[in-house]
């Protein structure tokens, strides 16, 4: 399956339009149509679309037959690993806790389907 094809899926589960993503990267419907089926999309874009719909940035370029629509929120979070752990809350260190532990279920769900 191509990223395009993946993206369509996964705009769809989100309830999202092409025409909206298009629109999120501030360019024509027909222009990204054309750079995905050609494979031009810039990196960055992508990776603003990885961001926005919270599917990894890795999972574009898989050889495997992995589902994206099986990837269940919030498998990218942007706000782990920053380095500046001595300055957060308590609160902030709580909400990081729960990330965490909803990322080791998600991650136990993908071994369980495994084998």
């Amino acid at each position: 399956m191509d990223i395009k094809s993946q993206l369509i899926k996964i705009l769809e589960k989100e309830n999202y339009t092409f025409a909206q993503l298009a629109d999120f990267l501030n360019m024509p419907e027909e222009e990204l149509s054309n750079e995905l089926n050609n494979k031009t999309l810039d990196l960055r874009n992508l990776e603003l679309i990885s961001k926005a719909l919270r599917v990894p940035l890795y999972s574009f370029f898989r050889s495997d037959n992995q589902n994206l629509l099986n990837l269940e929120k919030p498998y990218y979070i942007n706000k782990l690993w920053t380095g500046d752990d001595a300055n957060k809350s308590k609160e902030q260190l709580e909400e990081e806790i729960i990330l965490l532990k909803q990322i080791i279920l998600l991650k136990e769900e993908q071994l369980n389907t495994l084998g």
